[in-house]
């Protein structure tokens, strides 16, 4: 976990990615092995849009300044009926260091996100969870691993769609904090200046 948190830290998305599938396949098969070499990317045209929606209602309607924008998925593992991300607007940014300043947002997104592509892996954690599949040691381990590849694919789609709208989109040169509930300690910086 601790080298995970540092290439996310680091920004590297996908050398974190690579190590935690590589970890993931040596443990004994199950349902989550599917997310190996499974990503988000087709949601690239439906997250921006919905970036520059967001952005458009926050300036318009809320007549906020936008400084940094943070996503965050819902608590996917336990919440596998739907998965979806919320935006929330900030008008001044803090240090990135302690980032407690996040739970003072601005604005929100009045409509989610829903995230697809995935929807196999919510009946698996479905299954799990209601099977009691945590106290099983190797499908808690994979479990584990495959939430943070969740994370982890969720972070490249913002990483490369806002690498794909650089200088074309107000909100691809702002600070983007992209996480899942929860998950403070996997918090990825979007930073496209």
């Amino acid at each position: 976990m601790d080298k995970i948190v540092d290439w996310v830290r680091a920004g590297q998305i996908d050398a974190a990615i690579q190590y935690t599938e590589n970890k993931l396949a040596e443990l004994p098969e199950t349902g989550f092995h599917q997310i190996i070499g499974k990503d988000l990317l087709h949601l690239q045209p439906i997250l921006g849009q919905f970036l520059h929606s967001f952005f458009k209602s926050m300036r318009e309607e809320e007549e906020l300044d936008i400084k940094a924008v943070f996503c965050e998925m819902n608590a996917f593992t336990v919440n596998y009926d739907l998965w979806f991300l919320d935006l929330f607007a900030y008008e001044t940014v803090e240090e990135e260091d302690t980032l407690n300043w996040l739970a003072e947002y601005d604005g929100q997104s009045e409509k989610s996100l829903t995230v697809t592509g995935f929807e196999a892996l919510q009946e698996v954690n479905k299954a799990y969870m209601e099977s009691e599949g945590y106290r099983d040691d190797n499908q808690q381990a994979a479990c584990e691993l495959h939430e943070y590849l969740v994370i982890l694919r969720l972070q490249q789609l913002f990483k490369q769609t806002a690498s794909q709208h650089k200088n074309k989109a107000t909100w691809a040169g702002i600070p983007m904090f992209v996480t899942a509930h929860d998950y403070e300690d996997m918090i990825y910086v979007v930073m496209n200046r």
